[in-house]
């Protein structure tokens, strides 16, 4: 009987003692705790579109479209929602009605400028501008010109759906479209991407979080190669799913198995499946050789053409040019061309708007 009061008395000390340990009166070296963090939110359901409004997506409807700024991925609904996915990152808004169309569309369509109220930083971005409608032009030249004006990464279909997007300093821009030609959809746009833009049922991939390592301080850092190689069973230090109180308990009692040390080959394999692996170190590609120089002359086909200073919408409208000006073509890049006027001056066309 004293035997096993003295037992019972002991093992009360020990766990009173574990208790103080993981409560800071005593030092407890138990090493970080390894967690993965939830998703950011997504808001609720919006209210319905209004019938005045036009939006392209109906709920339950996705469009994905892989741009010179990346993969942009727009998800539609229930109501006024968009959820935004690019760059690894998912984020989403109730966005607003328009009371009338936005840059003299004929009918009003989906807009937002601002923060919205359910949304995480993401790598910086804090802010949404994003338009949703239908445009209608007299011919496609001037929806082509519309484009450039708009200073996004475009890409399109034969149909005349029109995707753009690029991150404006801590603002996330987006506009997804529908072209009418004379009221119309086209059947052929020039330099579409149809491979790079669809439509369709909504998947709902939500973002992939990785897991990070939590200090007794509070503080965090990333499970990288370098962490995975210092907190492992061979270096005497690991990172635990349990707490201090929880860890000093298995050690004394083995009441928390989730805390026990997996060997080495187990933590290889988990590792594996839960932590991203390093990034790649990337080379310095060759430089590409220069477009070797044509003896080539053209025609602008478009009413009033932008030539810019580089062979991108991103490049400054150095002039314009008229329908009918002659003028050589210097090199290529890409779908640009380098071209010289009869007056001398020179600068860079998209191909679309070049004919022989």
């Amino acid at each position: 009987m004293t035997t096993s009061l003295q037992v019972l008395t002991t093992r009360r000390a020990l766990a009173a003692c574990a208790i103080a340990l993981s409560l800071g009166l005593a030092g407890c070296a138990t090493g970080p705790r390894l967690v993965t963090p939830e998703p950011p939110p997504i808001p609720e359901a919006g209210p319905a579109v209004p019938a005045a409004n036009t939006a392209i997506l109906e709920a339950g409807q996705q469009v994905v479209a892989r741009t010179a700024a990346g993969p942009m991925k727009i998800e539609a609904g229930p109501g006024l929602r968009r959820v935004f996915s690019w760059d690894g990152l998912r984020r989403g808004a109730i966005v607003n009605a328009r009371s009338e169309g936005f840059a003299n569309a004929q009918t009003p369509g989906l807009t937002f400028d601002g923060t919205p109220k359910v949304w995480e930083a993401a790598n910086g971005v804090t802010k949404l501008r994003y338009e949703e409608g239908v445009r209608n032009y007299d011919n496609i030249d001037d929806a082509t010109i519309w484009m450039q004006i708009r200073r996004l990464y475009f890409v399109y279909n034969n149909d005349g759906l029109v995707l753009g997007w690029r991150r404006d300093g801590d603002a996330l821009h987006v506009e997804l479209w529908q072209f009418l030609i004379d009221g119309e959809k086209p059947t052929r746009m020039p330099d579409s991407n149809s491979d790079r833009i669809t439509r369709g049922p909504l998947v709902v991939e939500p973002q992939k979080m990785y897991p990070h390592l939590v200090f007794d301080d509070g503080h965090t850092e990333e499970y990288d190669a370098a962490a995975r190689e210092k907190y492992n069973p061979a270096s005497g230090a690991r990172a635990s799913s349990c707490n201090g109180f929880q860890q000093t308990l298995n050690n004394w009692f083995g009441w928390f198995k989730q805390c026990e040390t997996p060997d080495e080959t187990d933590t290889a394999e988990d590792t594996a499946d839960t932590a991203p692996a390093p990034a790649p170190v990337e080379s310095t590609p060759a430089p590409e050789p220069e477009p070797e120089p044509q003896d080539e002359r053209a025609r602008i086909k478009g009413n009033v053409v932008n030539i810019r200073s580089g062979a991108s919408t991103n490049n400054d409208v150095k002039f314009q040019a008229r329908q009918g000006d002659s003028v050589e073509i210097l090199k290529t890049q890409d779908d640009w061309s380098n071209v010289k006027f009869n007056d001398g001056r020179t600068g860079w066309v998209a191909n679309f708007l070049l004919t022989q």
